[in-house]
């Protein structure tokens, strides 16, 4: 940890600053990035969590609003779809009461991952910054700041984001509790523990990640006592967040790992790869491969520099050896047979703050290494050329990846058009679907047409009901239709699908760099591309 105390001061107001700039820059485009597949399920349940909320704040019969039926009924709202505990939407649905009036409900909602992820850019600034130095934090919180895909995921009111952000501070608390013995940090870890815990099953991995780092690290009583302090804190705040641990803590708990575990069983989503449908299950190398074509190449570099560095320090670099061990578990976990890949990198996005520290180390040494060669006053300027060397590229891509974030793939495949030629999976999670498309189908289709769409014709239908989509068109999942709106989620493809998006010119169309994510197609009476008889 650096002592200086002018450097401390920098650091911290380097966080400040990266995070306000972050909520800043990406405010303006939150409503510009279609609605995803599962935001309509949580939207809903967030609204529903609201009346229950008022319901006990002004009564009558408060409490009848906390009896074990009635928070049933709230929170355990279309659990196949919306399995997940509520503190994601408990913040949303905090966010959407206080702002929803002048932002509109959709912003609202997603006003509440967007303040995660600013609060995350500080955090890792802070992370390194207050280990390696001015350079370093600087460089952690631009390369966490300029993945396009965690940027996409800061504008989805889903679950991702706050568990990524609970994750990290998670972690980070009980080490620097560890190596500074600072009870506050413990106490901010274990809350962070215990909001991870009730936002997601994902949560309950995190002791198990910790392990390699107190095999490393935290092989001291401070260590062991802090771990079980740690645990016991997070499962606490964990039950307190969700109500329907409040009545049986223990059968809920084991019912969300249960019902977790069976996910293969319950939900078997497929994923293309390599220019085929895998189901469940991927080969154990998806997710090196995509991790090394969705972050962009600079940061790459500067993470392999920082591994380097730690690798070669290992000892004494307890930091980075969190981050090494973290990415290390998500490898290993995401390999493993049984464990899910779907929606692109979205399931293991944890992973990413710890390659944004390691970009960080990577950078300070950058910087390190090039005063050691140029004169003291000709120093900042070399820092500063440094930085646009590795952070304006990264900073161009996220720009031009708006609002398509989630289907960014960097210089190592080519872009979108060399990850298409390569079979590799545009996009999947509806959110191609624009407002601005949305828009444009309205303008196109004649009144009373009907549409079928596909995949989940419901998730329209809803969009319909929140006028985003015009309400006299017919959205139907019966047919033929008049038209057929068509996302190239290519796992999810019937043969007739994939006929359809490779041999038919759409009326309409979402590209990015050639490749379509998105088409409204005509389907004329005599068209001879037709749904296969056995196709449902």
């Amino acid at each position: 940890m650096i002592s200086d105390r002018a450097s401390k001061r920098f650091v911290l107001w380097a966080g400040v600053v990266l995070g306000i700039l972050a909520f800043a820059w990406l405010l303006p485009g939150l409503d510009d990035v279609g609605i995803a597949w599962d935001e309509p399920y949580y939207f809903d349940s967030t609204n529903r969590i609201q009346d229950w909320a008022s319901r006990v704040v002004s009564g009558p019969d408060r409490s009848e609003q906390l009896s074990q039926k009635v928070v049933r009924e709230t929170f355990n709202w279309r659990r196949y779809w919306n399995p997940h505990p509520p503190a994601y939407k408990l913040a949303m649905a905090a966010t959407e009461a206080t702002f929803g009036r002048w932002t509109g409900e959709i912003v609202g909602f997603r006003l509440a991952p967007l303040g995660f992820f600013s609060l995350l850019v500080a955090c890792v600034t802070w992370l390194a910054g207050l280990t390696w130095g001015r350079a370093a934090g600087t460089g952690a919180g631009l390369s966490i700041l300029l993945m396009p895909r965690v940027v996409g995921h800061a504008h989805i009111g889903a679950t991702d984001t706050l568990t990524t952000l609970a994750w990290f501070v998670a972690s980070a608390g009980f080490v620097l509790y560890v190596l500074d013995g600072r009870r506050r940090f413990l106490a901010v870890g274990a809350g962070a523990l215990g909001v991870a815990l009730a936002t997601k099953f994902t949560g309950y991995m995190i002791p198990l990640a910790m392990l390699l780092w107190m095999i490393a690290y935290g092989r001291s009583r401070r260590a062991v006592t802090g771990a079980v302090l740690w645990g016991l804190g997070g499962l606490v705040v964990a039950w307190a967040l969700n109500p329907l641990m409040w009545h049986d803590p223990v059968t809920e708990t084991l019912r969300l790992v249960q019902d977790s575990l069976a996910r293969a069983e319950v939900i078997p989503i497929a994923t293309y790869y390599m220019g085929r449908v895998w189901g469940y299950e991927v080969p154990g190398h998806h997710v090196v491969v995509m991790t090394l074509i969705t972050v962009p190449l600079s940061i790459i570099v500067l993470s392999a520099w920082g591994t380097v560095v730690t690798a070669r320090q290992w000892e004494d670099r307890p930091v980075g050896g969190l981050c090494l061990t973290q990415i290390l578990f998500f490898v290993a976990l995401l390999a493993a047979p049984g464990s899910p890949n779907h929606d692109g990198i979205r399931l293991w996005l944890p992973m990413f703050p710890f390659v944004g520290v390691l970009a960080g180390r990577g950078f300070g040494s950058a910087v390190q290494v090039a005063r050691q060669r140029i004169p003291e006053p000709k120093a900042p300027l070399a820092a500063l050329v440094l930085g646009a060397v590795f952070f304006l590229p990264p900073y161009v891509q996220t720009t031009r990846a708006a609002p398509h974030y989630l289907a960014y793939y960097n210089e190592l495949i080519g872009g979108v058009k060399g990850a298409a030629n390569a079979g590799m999976e545009t996009t999947y999670w509806l959110e191609a679907v624009t407002p601005a498309f949305l828009e444009r189908i309205g303008q196109t289709l004649p009144t009373g047409a009907r549409l079928a769409a596909w995949p989940n014709v419901e998730h329209y239908q809803w969009l319909q009901q929140h006028g985003m989509l015009r309400d006299d068109i017919v959205v139907t999942e019966q047919m033929p239709p008049d038209y057929l709106l068509l996302v190239a989620r290519r796992a999810s493809f019937q043969p007739y699908h994939k006929r359809i998006y490779e041999n038919v010119r759409p009326e309409l169309a979402v590209e990015v760099d050639g490749v379509e994510l998105a088409g409204l197609y005509a389907w004329e009476p005599n068209e001879e591309v037709e749904p296969d008889p056995e196709d449902p």
